[in-house]
């Protein structure tokens, strides 16, 4: 039997519709790609101060009052509902911090019109890093204060956010200098609810265009949140 060139049209079509019926009812089947929620037990020991190792759950940035690079005390108020990348450096660090400051610029460039992100690079020698040399140096590196907070203060706080909040030096520092306090690598990528979502290797580009791509996952997941909780 000879068909007809509209009957093969039609049957094309049918079986068009077909396909994409399936492709569509598979992809609304697949669970939707979300960032895990870490807690100090998830991540190395030699990073978590002994005595929280074992918290397994609800794990939240803890409280800060921290000076910008501006003079401006910065607390953690003030970022409570952001998506914060954060860090610890130092000013006169020779090695890896040159390529962090180069991808933290990258990240800064690529949200840099979302208020709703913020960079924090706390120093590891606050008795160094003063406001006015942090400033000078947020100069030398395009820093945008508005975007990125170089944080300096009370060396303890700086000491203890570092072992029980963000978790990104190897030992506790005793003179704060770069012999006695081992600063990491590690971005940290923290959600707008104050929990910990990534660790990414701050002097890798790739690594970099991951982090860039996990922020825009969580600025989604913001959103929702928010028009859930606080609808207009």
């Amino acid at each position: 039997m000879v068909l007809k060139k509209s009957e093969y049209l039609k049957i094309a079509t049918i079986l068009l519709v077909f396909v994409v019926g399936v492709y569509v009812s598979i992809k609304i089947q697949e669970p939707e790609f979300s960032l895990p929620i870490l807690s100090p037990s998830d991540l190395n020991p030699a990073l978590v101060e002994d005595s929280i190792q074992s918290v397994g759950m609800d794990h939240f940035v803890g409280e800060f009052s921290l000076i910008s690079q501006d003079g401006d005390t910065i607390t953690s108020g003030d970022v409570q509902n952001d998506i914060r990348i954060v860090n610890y450096f130092f000013t006169t660090c020779p090695g890896i911090c040159r390529d962090m400051a180069r991808n933290l610029r990258k990240i800064q460039t690529r949200y840099l019109s979302n208020n709703a992100v913020k960079i924090m690079s706390h120093s590891a020698m606050p008795e160094y890093d003063s406001p006015r040399v942090l400033s000078d140096y947020g100069r030398r590196n395009q820093v945008n204060s508005k975007r990125w907070l170089l944080l300096t203060g009370d060396p303890s706080l700086l000491n203890d956010l570092a072992r029980t909040s963000y978790f990104t030096v190897l030992k506790e520092g005793e003179g704060w200098d770069e012999h006695s306090f081992i600063h990491t690598e590690n971005l940290v990528l923290i959600d707008h609810r104050g929990r910990l979502r990534g660790y990414y290797d701050g002097t890798s580009e790739d690594q970099t265009d991951l982090l860039i791509d996990h922020i825009k996952l969580l600025l989604q997941e913001r959103n929702k949140f928010f028009e859930k909780y606080l609808p207009l």
